[in-house]
């Protein structure tokens, strides 16, 4: 029977007894006791012979609620849990899902060690010159120049301020005919060792010596046995030995070099082709300049003599020499670091002008170059309007006699220019011009050295202490001479008030 019924069976089972009591056999049932019960209406409230309760019981039935369930409070509730059971397998990995916030930076660890140096990279172009800058130190001081001899037998010199913070002074040794190397063991060259670097013959004469890229020295020169330009690369700050090589062999080549290191770091040199007349700018291709290439930047007649080469604030080469055809001063302006090819100006068309020329970078950015006026015998300092040299205002500097030979220009530590030049008259005096302005428009003019036959073939450079240093031939001693300035003016005892 369907437990849903029960309730409807039980209350029809209660109307049937009402009903039957109601009727004379019924109350006869009841008064007389004599009738028999139905068996019906002994089991009305049963189910298959099972009594119902409303409250559970044992071996009673119960009936569901209205909702047709039966109580929660009878329905069996689970036993204490058994032992888990093993891992079962893993399933397939489900997809990604979103990126969650990013959490809170833990603390900065320990700095690890550093790590060895990277190779050196490529040099960087060179930046735009800023505007000058104030005095410096002038060293006003109550002293004197300080002039000795440097090498016996020297003739010609160039000197450059090593990285070391010591005067370096490539020399050629007359005697023995041999390139040697001078490094000073103080801003005044009071002591030096000399080393010769190269005795292969007729070699050394009129070397130029600058700083490489790898702070060491390096030196061109021309090997007259041969006719051809060398170039000796340093070992070490002293140069007390040097690597040499070959960069042009063309024949009848080198004379008169001049060298710098341009923007990318290789030397970049300047020379005399006497077979073919012409200027030439050789290109290293390593530091220690173990092959080049070399241009003629200028071929229009007889030119290149007396050469002077320097890094512009463009970055490119700029080059002074004579142009002996017309007698006249040139300027030639590589178009690229390698100087493959160059712009040719003429600065100065007087008569006889642009002998022993030096060129350098001013204060402005511009070129100045100092250079020999033989028609006049003065010395002139041409001022470069523009980075390129295109055009230049010229001024001369000293007016007196037969001044201006073997004239090197470098800008002192006032951002002024500096030039040592030869006083060929009777005195023979090395002098010293210092400019009075950026373009050099007028100078005042000191005697540094006297009274021997002193001051050709000079070769000026600014010292590590900020003071001019001076390299230069004493005839009559037949040696190379050093001055060490005591202040910017490279006069003795300048005081001011």
């Amino acid at each position: 029977m369907n437990r849903q019924r029960l309730p409807v069976v039980l209350s029809a089972a209660a109307l049937l007894i009402a009903l039957l009591s109601a009727t004379p056999n019924g109350v006869a049932a009841l008064t007389g006791g004599a009738a028999r019960v139905a068996l019906f209406a002994k089991n009305a409230a049963k189910v298959g012979g099972i009594a119902a309760s409303k409250k559970p019981r044992a071996g009673k039935l119960l009936p569901l609620g209205k909702n047709g369930k039966f109580p929660a409070s009878v329905i069996p509730r689970g036993g204490a849990a058994g032992p888990a059971g093993p891992e079962g397998a893993r399933g397939p990995a489900g997809p990604i899902g979103p990126q969650g916030q990013q959490g809170i930076p833990g603390q900065k660890g320990a700095r690890g060690a550093t790590g060895p140096a990277g190779p050196q990279g490529a040099t960087g172009p060179q930046g735009s010159v800023g505007p000058p800058g104030g005095f410096g130190l002038l060293n006003l001081a109550r002293a004197n120049v300080v002039s000795r001899a440097l090498a016996a037998n020297g003739a010609h010199s160039s000197v450059v301020a090593g990285a070391d913070g010591l005067p370096l002074v490539a020399v050629f040794a007359s005697g023995p005919d041999d390139l040697q190397a001078v490094h000073c063991a103080d801003a005044t060259c009071a002591s030096a060792t000399t080393t010769t670097l190269d005795s292969s013959g007729n070699v050394g004469d009129f070397p130029s010596a600058t700083v490489g890229a790898d702070g060491l020295g390096v030196i061109s020169y021309v090997d007259l046995t041969n006719g051809t330009l060398k170039v000796a690369h340093c070992t070490s700050l002293a140069c007390t030995a040097a690597g040499l090589t070959t960069p042009d062999a063309s024949g009848n080549v080198g004379a008169q070099t001049s060298i710098t290191v341009g923007t990318d770091g290789l030397p970049l040199i300047s020379y005399y082709d006497a077979a073919n007349k012409n200027l030439v700018v050789a290109h290293c291709s390593t530091l220690a300049c173990s092959s080049a290439t070399p241009t003629a930047i200028d071929s229009t007649g007889d030119v290149g003599q007396d050469s002077s080469i320097a890094i512009g604030a463009d970055g490119l080469g700029l080059v002074s020499y004579r142009d002996a055809t017309n007698g006249h001063l040139k300027v030639a302006h590589c178009a690229d670091v390698a100087c493959s090819s160059a712009t040719a100006t003429t600065l100065d068309s007087g008569t006889s002008v642009g002998g022993s020329t030096s060129v350098t970078v001013g204060a402005d950015g511009r070129g100045l170059v100092g250079y020999f006026d033989n028609g006049n015998a003065n010395l002139k300092v041409a001022h470069c309007s523009d980075v390129a040299c295109s055009a230049a205002m010229a001024a001369t500097v000293d007016s007196a006699s037969l001044v201006g030979e073997y004239a090197s220009i470098s800008v002192g530590i006032d951002g002024l220019g500096v030039v040592s030049y030869w006083d060929h008259s009777a005195a023979r005096n090395l002098k010293v011009a210092h400019c009075v302005d950026v373009a050099c428009s007028a100078a005042t003019t000191a005697v540094v050295d006297s009274p021997n036959d002193v001051g050709s073939f000079s070769s000026l450079a600014i010292g590590a202490d900020g003071l001019p240093l001076v390299t230069y031939r004493d005839v009559t001693s037949n040696d190379v001479r050093v001055a060490h300035c005591p202040n910017a003016f490279c006069v003795g005892y300048l005081r001011r008030r």
